[in-house]
């Protein structure tokens, strides 16, 4: 299906994702297929129930998949964070995942269903009766504990789906990565790559994880500071080592991978744009959007400013999200919320790994098979 000189994001269906998606050059979506993952549904803390029903969650979910999308290629699609208890079902009785799968065929666009190691017994029935009613394979996402029991997994799974490698895409997941430990995550990453069983059949093969951390508050407030983008770094060392098959790239976007939901009424939130750049996550920090003093998000026209003013910023013609930075730093666009930062980070972000990876490829001349 794809290569090593290909993408494959993480995107968190919410609306800021799903805008980014959507004013994505079209262009650049032939060099991507987005690993969408449903995010859980809400908590009322004030009631200590669900804000919605598992309906009212996913409705219109198609449409709006393929009004973000707008394209041919095909997407995978997580469920897990709405089955981690396994009994969740549509009013009708359907799995959410047979739903959700069922509305993205339904509007013409091929849905993979993602699976993994500690799905529940439901979960993994709905996966495999998905591929036989599809017959589109599925996508076995691994995370870094999975690796020392590989082989099982691995045996498990094709004998539970009926399928063979050749119908399976196989994601190693290694979720946050500690910049300091690069080069022990280096040296395992490869280990596990090559310990892979018939590393040549499955269908595609990618690596991913992030650097964002949980929290920002290694960053003081009111200051610019930085992340080395180690899976970045990680995926360009890959490509140089000596290995029978080498990965595609996939990332988080500029999201840390944990599902942290805080009562909003306790929440302090500080005004912050991440824009991301070759080497590393610039992190632009105001102050709490609660406070009177610093205007709310209103702040956001300094940080824009203090990024067009750096100089790696690359240019308001370089997406969707560096012109809005641009617009905003001049007063012509609105300072927006925490969404409107998420939908101009994921833009930019976007647009940025995919011209890397293309520029990464062309440039390389070791044997990407």
């Amino acid at each position: 299906m794809f290569t090593s000189n290909h993408y494959m994001p993480i995107i968190r269906w919410r609306r800021g994702e799903q805008k980014a998606l959507e004013l994505l050059d079209p262009t650049l979506k032939e060099s991507m297929t987005p690993l969408v993952e449903i995010p859980p549904i809400p908590w009322d803390f004030e009631n200590e129930a669900p804000k919605r029903t598992i309906d009212d969650h996913l409705k219109n979910i198609g449409i709006q998949l393929k009004k973000s999308w707008n394209h041919n290629g095909p997407v995978f699609i997580d469920a897990y964070q709405i089955c981690i208890e396994d009994d969740e079902v549509m009013s009708n009785g359907q799995h959410p995942l047979e739903f959700i799968i069922d509305e993205f065929q339904n509007e013409n666009i091929q849905a993979i269903p993602v699976t993994g190691n500690h799905r529940g017994t439901n979960y993994q029935a709905a996966v495999r009766s998905i591929n036989q009613k599809y017959r589109n394979g599925y996508c076995l996402r691994l995370v870094d504990d999975d690796l020392d029991e590989i082989n099982q997994i691995i045996d498990w799974t094709a004998k539970f789906f009926n399928e063979k490698p050749e119908n399976v895409d196989l994601i190693l997941d290694y979720k946050y990565i500690n910049p300091k430990y690069e080069s022990r995550m280096l040296r395992l990453i490869v280990g596990s790559i090559s310990a892979i069983p018939d590393l040549n059949k499955w269908r595609t093969l990618t690596f991913c994880g992030t650097a964002i951390p949980e929290s920002l508050g290694d960053i003081q407030t009111g200051t610019d500071g930085n992340i080395p983008r180690s899976e970045w770094s990680i995926y360009k060392k890959i490509l140089n080592t000596h290995l029978d098959r080498y990965p595609s790239f996939g990332d988080y976007i500029i999201s840390n991978p944990e599902y942290t939901e805080i009562d909003p009424r306790l929440m302090q939130m500080s005004a912050n744009i991440r824009y991301s750049v070759d080497e590393e996550f610039l992190i632009f920090r105001g102050y709490s959007v609660r406070s009177k003093k610093y205007n709310g998000w209103g702040q956001a026209l300094g940080l824009s400013q203090r990024i067009v003013s750096h100089s790696k910023y690359l240019g308001r013609s370089y997406s969707f999200g560096d012109e809005y930075i641009y617009n905003c730093s001049i007063g012509k666009e609105s300072t927006g919320n925490a969404e409107t930062w998420r939908r101009v980070g994921t833009n930019h972000h976007l647009t940025l790994v995919i011209n890397e990876l293309s520029n990464l490829h062309a440039a390389s001349t070791v044997h990407l098979s």
